[in-house]
């Protein structure tokens, strides 16, 4: 008797048989978006060569992320994903982790913090806002003296969120060297350690300091991460006052990530429906994850972002900024023109001054709100033997109409089999791939059933991968109006792999018999 270990038991061979001629389905195709919308994703990771990225001033590309700043004073720097638009109409949901740490405190705090943007897809060159406390995002105008430090906010900004370690981005200052609106003569329990919404650029007022670029971008919502108990937050009303925020933290941590734990943010905007044909602008929340597979904390609560907003300009000069004065003129009432962008942008910025550290961002992904999400697998298998995998297990995608009020719930029971498909050759392409032939073997779909089987080719050792995107169903009325959508490319999920691991130990391989038969002589 001799062992062969080059050959397949009868049962492994008729399982790939069955594999490659019955379970396996053929390459199909889908319809294209009609929202013009595809996901992205990005590890940002050693990504210097990514057509879609481009970095300003002292951001830099890194084997980690992008480094917005090093952990040195007086460090400023942005990405953009200029290169990728995304329509606005059913909103967006953007994923990404980040690093605040290392660096020296100035009074106890580090600083200052990072912020993450959406702007008009129509700016084809945008520029960052102004350093320091403006994060990127704001603008900073100054008397004459500091003429220099004048700087515009964000061009084409539609919405900035900052995490503002150090606090000074939700603040109001009127002093030689900083002039911005914001929110004055607040006593804060917590004053570091903020998430702020700011809201757009605002509209030209006059030519002695407030022109193009140096007015709107007013405070939203503050909320800090430290407590829950005192004015923790700051909430602008219709009547362009403050209310103190009333929302309470299921934990409360601190934005900045000194030890290097984890930390993923999660930016959710939902259009805000009046009618079931009209919007007005969005709901916007925000929650942060401090540790890996946790529960994400929820720090802004819908916050209802409308078309236009009342604010307050209220950091004027009595005559002009355009001159040595420091003499503080009256408030005026203005009001935002917020028009939501056909077309958004997004783009990250961070800034550092007395008080640094170091602000890497990576992992960035942009979806649809209620988009499907595929979770990566792994599995193992011996040498020769194919293996089955019920990729669906960890993966959702929703059912239900869009709304804060009453949201989709999301099932592996509400993902289409059919919209199954390997590796995409681009993000719009819309080929669904059923078979997939690599070097390490072959990767076969069933729709039936759910199940990728994998067959390891003869000389596969190692670790043999995949990507896959799955997505929900469309659903109409009897009108042939849709009132789920989430079967549309728009809401494909972004990419999940698989991993197939080559076991070593623990197998038992067929025993094929090649002993001689001597036949008897007759």
């Amino acid at each position: 008797m001799k062992k062969n270990f080059k050959g397949l038991s009868l049962m492994s061979l008729v399982f790939t048989l069955l594999t490659n001629f019955v379970y396996a389905q053929t390459d199909s195709t889908e319809v294209a978006s009609i929202y013009g919308f595809y996901s992205y994703s990005s590890s940002l990771m050693n990504a210097s060569s990514a057509s879609e990225l481009t970095i300003q001033g002292n951001a830099s590309h890194t084997s980690t992320g992008v480094q917005l700043t090093p952990a040195s004073s007086g460090q400023f720097g942005g990405l953009f994903i200029n290169g990728r638009t995304f329509t606005s109409v059913n909103g967006l949901h953007v994923e990404f982790e980040y690093e605040m740490k290392n660096g020296t405190a100035l009074g106890g705090t580090f600083g200052d913090g990072l912020s993450f943007f959406l702007y008009d897809g129509a700016v084809t060159s945008p520029t960052i806002g102004s350093p320091g406390a403006g994060i990127g995002y704001a603008y900073n105008r100054t008397k004459d003296t500091y003429a220099s430090q004048r700087k515009a906010g964000l061009s084409g900004a539609y919405l900035g969120i900052a995490l503002d370690e150090f606090g000074n981005f939700k603040s109001k200052r009127f002093q030689g060297d900083s002039r911005v609106n914001g929110i004055a003569g607040v006593t804060w329990s917590q004053s570091t350690s903020h998430v702020t919404l700011r809201g757009a650029r605002g509209a030209a007022i006059n030519t002695t300091g407030l022109g193009a670029g140096f007015t709107g971008y007013p405070v939203l919502v503050t909320r800090s991460t430290l407590s829950n108990t005192g004015t923790v937050g700051r909430i602008l009303q219709a009547d362009r006052s403050y209310l103190a925020t009333s929302n309470t933290l299921a934990s409360v941590f601190d934005l900045r990530n000194n030890a290097g734990e984890f930390r993923k943010v999660y930016l959710d905007l939902i259009p805000h429906f009046t009618s079931p044909t009209t919007t007005d602008g969005f709901d916007i929340k925000v929650d942060i994850q401090t540790t890996q597979n946790g529960t994400p904390t929820n720090i802004i609560n819908y916050y209802h972002y409308k078309m236009s907003v009342p604010y307050t300009e209220n950091a004027n000069p009595q005559t002009t900024d355009f001159n040595t004065s420091d003499t503080e003129g009256g408030a005026t009432s203005q009001t935002l023109d917020a028009t939501v962008p056909a077309v958004l942008k997004l783009g990250f910025a961070a800034a550092t001054g007395a008080a640094f550290q170091q602000h890497i961002i990576r992992n960035v992904k942009l979806t649809l709100p209620y988009a499907a999400v595929a979770n990566d697998d792994v599995t193992s298998t011996c040498k020769f033997q194919p293996v089955n995998i019920p990729v669906f297990a960890n993966d959702i995608a929703y059912k239900g109409a869009i709304s804060i009020t009453t949201p989709p719930t999301g099932s592996n029971a509400n993902i289409d089999y059919s919209t199954f498909s390997f590796t995409k050759s681009s993000d719009t392409d819309l080929t669904l791939y059923r078979k997939k032939v690599t070097p390490e073997g072959t990767w076969t779909y069933n729709k039936s059933t759910g199940i990728v089987t994998f067959n390891p080719s003869s000389g596969f050792t190692g670790t043999a991968t995949m990507t896959y995107t799955i997505k929900g169903r469309t659903v109409k009325d009897s009108n042939g109006k849709i009132t789920e959508p989430y079967g549309d490319t728009a809401y494909r999920s972004v990419p999940a792999t698989i991993t197939v691991n080559l076991k070593t130990t623990g197998c038992i391989y067929s025993v094929i018999s090649n002993k001689m038969v001597t036949q008897g002589v007759k």
